[in-house]
């Protein structure tokens, strides 16, 4: 009788454990396309956002005509990360470098005494539909809303309150309809989990509605989220977002990366971390942080990544913005072309 082969013995040893491990585990070691990991390049030193009166925090940024708009996120520095809770309000800078620096223009919104925002503007993030600008925040941990401009210098008319997550991570359709990505702490097994929520709208004034029941977390394995940036590119939801408790990478509050093709299931693009607290910048120096959260994806029109910024707190307390050049990255067909200069 004919032996069986030793190798394809192993072989098929090596098949059946591959097929009995979880499926997250799989996706770690053969990720579906390459993270953005890769393509992001040091950032600009010189460039960001930085003000000596302000603790900054919570970038996003949008090009109008030739001038890049940065809103974000501040309060008087001397409360330092804490200040958020009672004294947090919407700027805007402006810079025409993508990369910075940014240079104050004016305070945009502040919390309003007697309305669903009465306690602080928070978590903004500005986009455009049609004509119409609009600025994504929240004001508690589990209310979101928006205010609408014709004009990016406003003025400014606020909605009432429209979700009940937080961390909204909005984004709109070439048809104007509105898909938002956030999270919610909900008690799974009796622990708090920050689960990813999402919602939909036929337009960002349309009722919304989630796509899933509360209960369920669109992360795979109870991968629990802060703070999203999402964008549509090759056909599917992409979302950098920080890895709160370090499930999915390890790597505590670090950036972790996941792709859904129908906004409901979400993967995880690799176990490797995209960000972490140590900043490489373009002189070759590099700096730690004590905190680096809130990251914000930029993208051209074509959903092409040109920019990565992060919120990074000092040792010392104090909160900037920074900005990284991104090698032209789109999730699963990339092409690295190094250039001196985002565009």
């Amino acid at each position: 009788m004919k032996q069986p082969n030793f190798i394809s013995q192993i072989y098929c040893i090596l098949i059946a454990i591959v097929f009995l491990l979880p499926v997250e585990t799989v996706i770690a070691q053969n990720p579906p396309f390459g993270s953005m990991k890769n393509y992001i390049r040091p950032a600009k030193k010189e460039g960001g956002f930085k003000m000596d009166e302000y603790f900054l925090w919570c970038p996003s940024v949008i090009k109008v005509d030739d001038t890049y708009h940065m809103f974000a996120s501040a309060w008087p520095a001397q409360y330092s990360i804490a200040g958020w809770t009672t004294y947090s309000q919407c700027i805007r800078a402006t810079s025409k470098d993508l990369l910075g620096p940014y240079t104050f223009q004016e305070v945009v919104l502040e919390k309003r005494a007697g309305f669903w925002d009465s306690e602080r503007v928070h978590n903004v993030k500005i986009l455009k539909s049609g004509s119409k600008f609009i600025l994504y925040y929240i004001s508690t941990a589990n209310e979101t809303g928006y205010a609408e401009a014709e004009s990016i210098t406003g003025p400014w008319t606020r909605s009432d309150k429209i979700l009940s997550f937080s961390n909204p991570a909005p984004l709109i359709h070439p048809d104007g309809s509105v898909y938002i990505l956030g999270r919610l702490s909900v008690k799974i097994d009796g622990k708090d989990v920050r689960v990813a929520r999402a919602a939909k709208a036929a337009t960002y004034q349309e009722p919304y509605t989630a796509v899933a029941p509360e209960v369920i977390n669109l992360f795979p394995n109870n991968y629990e989220l802060e703070d999203p940036t999402i964008w549509w590119a090759n056909n599917q939801y992409n979302v950098i977002c920080t890895d709160f408790g370090g499930k999915a990478t390890g790597n505590g509050k670090s950036g972790v990366q996941y792709f859904s093709k129908d906004g409901v299931n979400y993967q995880l693009v690799t176990t490797e971390p995209i960000s972490t607290k140590t900043i490489a910048y373009d002189d070759g120096t590099s700096e730690t942080f004590k905190r680096v959260e809130r990251p914000f994806v930029y993208t051209d029109k074509k959903g092409v990544v040109l920019a990565y910024f992060l919120a990074c707190m000092t040792p010392e307390g104090k909160g900037q913005i920074i900005a990284h050049p991104v090698d032209h990255y789109i999730p699963g067909r990339s092409v690295s072309i190094v250039k001196s200069k985002a565009r």
